[in-house]
């Protein structure tokens, strides 16, 4: 039986001005395209979780491109921060008055917990978590409990492509991953037989996996991916695949998972 049915999109990147191109695309009219497709599927959903990278430059003017779009939606939305984003900006976007350190909230739906995660850390473009945020995890990551799903921007876990799996981005030796991913293991271990998956973005494009009895995945960036063969030193983008979403369905003992591909706007 279906407990809960989101809808996963990431890595919008809304810039200040919509005719703004990245690896060749147009997010905004991506964006337009995605939102109209979700508006008239014949079935409903409980919310739709954005997994960051909501704009391009953290601009007061590029958030406010952004929700203009967004709040089009006819499900209600649960955002992320992204390490392109500005968390302040983002709250002050959702109308939360007075912005937290770290935005991060959980919330009940269909019977099962979701708890999200700000990822952003020192070093862009990689992630981290403090040990304050590891605390406040491991309360949720208990054997016992409802069915429980945990969404964050980076990626987690080692994903076999070079780029992905080493720093090699900025002086400080930066990467995409999220540090302390190893930390991050330990801590879901004890909810492994409740935990219905690990849903982040930031790698623009859809990667599933399983470690350790733990489901992990991503959902494609709304406008463009990037290629993720394994020898792959550097990103490179993939312009020939189109953006999309992925929907997700949370069962008593499992979660599947659809990716749904978006026609490019004319």
């Amino acid at each position: 039986m279906a407990l809960a049915r989101f809808i996963h999109i990431t890595d919008t990147h809304i810039a200040p001005d919509p005719a703004f191109t990245s690896y060749g695309h147009a997010p905004y009219a991506n964006l337009q395209a995605l939102i109209d497709t979700i508006n008239a599927l014949p079935y409903t959903v409980d919310f739709i979780a954005h997994t960051g990278d909501v704009v391009e430059d953290g601009s007061d003017e590029a958030y406010q491109l952004a929700y203009k779009l967004l709040s089009k939606l006819k499900f209600p939305v649960r955002y992320l921060v992204g390490n392109h984003d500005n968390r302040q900006r983002l709250q002050t976007m959702l109308g939360i008055t007075n912005p937290a350190a770290k935005y991060e909230i959980d919330f009940m739906a269909g019977g099962v917990q979701f708890v999200t995660l700000d990822t952003t850390g020192p070093i862009a473009p990689g992630g981290e978590l403090t040990p304050e945020q590891l605390a406040r995890l491991s309360t949720f990551c208990t054997p016992n409990g409802p069915p429980l799903v945990i969404l964050m921007h980076h990626q987690p876990l080692l994903l076999g492509v070079h780029w992905l799996d080493e720093h090699i981005f900025t002086d400080n030796g930066g990467a995409m991953f999220l540090e302390n991913h190893s930390e991050f293991e330990k801590t879901i271990a004890p909810a492994r037989e409740r935990l219905r998956g690990v849903f982040f973005g930031h790698i623009h494009r859809a990667f599933q996996a399983m470690r350790n009895g733990v489901l992990y995945s991503s959902a494609p960036s709304t406008f463009g991916q990037l290629q993720s063969y394994p020898t792959l030193e550097e990103p490179q983008p993939a312009p020939e695949e189109p953006g999309g979403y992925c929907l997700v369905t949370v069962h008593d003992a499992g979660t599947v998972i659809q990716q749904i591909a978006i026609a490019r706007p004319k």
